[in-house]
């Protein structure tokens, strides 16, 4: 050990992994309700300590006590979170199941043509996540991605009609899909249920997940658990470019709804009757 005043190279690494981390967590749980509860922990500890340097043995073993049971509580309120933030660590860097340029054609296209039609469609572009485990609660296909297609998997009162689609790479893998629900809390529960999937899942994955409303036929993107604004179709084309090609976590439409508090919008009402 390195006398008193001098640091070794040893002491700067270990300060640096040590910053290193607690930047990761705290890039873990920005923007998500978990913030609070950091700050809550943080206080409580606060305390603790204050306790242990006063010398007050009582609230000591009260405050100790309860933070063995809060640990166990925090752990079964906040899975969702750790899952996702479990996920994004093991995410892989180098694998990215962007689609062609021609099959964001098409998918943008498509997009447009189910919200003339105000035809209610769910499409999640996979990315780094794989998505298998919710491909698998849908039917299995193997289709290249094209406008007839979706169209006809989108139609009203076709068998798949309400389920999601997920697309990996240029190819529709699997199509009426469960889609995992927005959390319930509170932020978009005026939305209806395909909105909630599509933010639900982009909660969970890295996946850019596109929903047509069908009750006003306006389309938007789901991406890190936000929902974007309603977007034309040039916006969209330019969202999916940024996305899948530059891969820029939030393009301009989507930085700008990201700010904004969602119940601010005059659209977030239920748009779906399923």
């Amino acid at each position: 050990m390195p006398p008193f005043g001098q640091v070794s190279v040893r002491d700067v690494l270990d300060i640096l992994l040590v910053a290193f981390l607690v930047y990761q967590g705290y890039l873990l749980v920005a923007g998500t309700r978990a913030v609070n509860v950091v700050r809550g922990i943080l206080v409580f500890a606060g305390v603790w300590v204050a306790a242990q340097v006063l010398n007050l043995p009582t609230l000591s073993y009260l405050l100790g006590r309860a933070g063995t049971v809060g640990i166990f509580a925090l752990i079964v309120l906040f899975q969702p979170e750790l899952r996702a933030a479990l996920e994004r660590v093991g995410r892989p860097r180098g694998r990215d199941m962007g689609a062609s340029g021609a099959a964001l054609q098409d998918l943008a296209r498509a997009m447009e043509r189910l919200a003339e039609r105000k035809t209610g469609a769910l499409i999640a572009i996979e990315r780094r996540t794989p998505l298998g485990e919710y491909a698998s609660t849908g039917v299995s296909l193997d289709a290249l991605v094209s406008v007839p297609f979706l169209e006809a998997l989108f139609a009203r009162n076709a068998p798949l009609h309400d389920g999601g689609v997920i697309v990996q790479g240029s190819r529709v893998i699997s199509a009426g899909c469960l889609f995992p629900l927005q959390s319930s809390d509170g932020t978009y529960r005026r939305y209806g249920t395909r909105h909630r999937a599509a933010i639900g899942l982009s909660e969970l994955t890295d996946a850019v997940v596109l929903v047509v409303s069908e009750e006003r036929g306006s389309m938007r993107v789901a991406l890190g658990g936000r929902l974007g604004p309603d977007l034309n179709g040039a916006e969209l084309r330019e969202q999916l470019r940024a996305l899948v090609y530059d891969h820029d976590p939030y393009p301009p439409l989507l930085a700008r709804e990201r700010a904004a508090p969602p119940d601010t919008d005059p659209d977030a009402r239920p748009e779906e009757r399923a």
